[in-house]
């Protein structure tokens, strides 16, 4: 499939980055430009946190901290966990400048791929005492990614969308900068889900298209910004429909009950949206054949 429309800002570098984010932000940067192999950038930044917490670990575990160090732990000690949360997190902000199937894209996915399968191995890391303080003497797993203790990074991609599709944001602006990064997101975390990287079911724009979600509009009171907004959502969520692959996942997911959202009671709800949208002429023609044409791809797997 080709890219759909050139890349946007990608956002990745800021003015006040250190040298503990230039770190990990020029090996992605190498990804993104297809100038480094996802494996040997993964390979690069599993080195980084590794070295980064057996030195911290080493500099501290022999001698009794002061309080400033003990109250600046979580920075200063060894901490992966908190190195793996920023580079997920940049991801999550690069990763909706980029259309579906773009190169880039492609190679960030890989990328994760990449740490997913590199060899499992424990690094120094903090733990937490009865009062919630970090303190010496912790593990941490590296690399987290397709286990279920990743619910805490998929909130990074959470936030990313709820910064893009609030209620009466800019996505309902056709073609705007919201708009595309909102379908871009979606392209990504669908990807991230039903290749087992990453569960962002929580993010799905599908979840957008029920008539029960927080941002759906009233079509009645809103009869120029409505249909708009849901036509935003629709193309969001056509990411985990349109792709055989993802709606396949879906589909499965949705059959067997996997839980919000993925239930056979949503599906069914996202096959009558997809008749409502392709039959109701206050949406625009490109909507309306989007939305058949997912309504036929849907009925093709039951």
């Amino acid at each position: 499939m080709a890219a759909q429309g050139p890349p946007l800002d990608p956002r990745l570098f800021d003015d006040d980055d250190d040298a503990e984010n230039l770190a990990y932000k020029q090996i992605l940067d190498g990804v993104i430009a297809q100038a480094t192999p996802p494996a040997h950038a993964a390979a690069q930044v599993d080195e980084w946190v590794t070295t980064e917490a057996e030195a911290r670990w080493s500099r501290l575990k022999d001698r009794q901290l002061t309080q400033d160090e003990r109250d600046s732990l979580y920075l200063m000690g060894p901490n992966p966990s908190r190195h793996v949360d920023m580079i997920v997190g940049t991801i999550a902000t690069v990763c909706s400048a980029y259309p579906p199937a773009h190169a880039a894209q492609n190679a960030l996915v890989e990328f994760i791929q990449a740490l997913k399968g590199l060899p499992k191995h424990q690094v120094p890391g903090l733990s937490y005492d009865d009062s919630l303080d970090p303190v010496l003497g912790g593990t941490y797993s590296l690399w987290p990614f397709g286990s279920p203790s990743t619910g805490y990074l998929a909130q990074l991609f959470q936030r990313e969308a709820e910064e893009l599709a609030y209620p009466y944001s800019e996505v309902e602006t056709p073609g705007s900068e919201f708009q595309l990064r909102w379908r871009n997101l979606q392209a990504f975390v669908a990807r991230l889900t039903t290749l087992d990287l990453l569960d962002c079911s929580a993010v799905s724009a599908l979840s957008y298209l029920l008539p029960s979600a927080h941002t759906y509009p009233d079509l009645a009171r809103r009869k120029d910004g409505g249909p708009r907004r849901i036509a935003s959502d629709l193309l969001a969520a056509s990411q985990w429909l349109a792709p055989d692959e993802a709606r396949g996942w879906v589909y499965m997911q949705c059959a067997a009950g996997a839980g919000e959202p993925w239930t056979a009671q949503n599906w069914a709800q996202w096959k009558r949206q997809m008749a409502f949208i392709a039959g109701d002429e206050r949406f625009g023609d490109e909507t309306r054949t989007l939305a058949a044409s997912l309504k036929g791809k849907m009925d093709a797997h039951e």
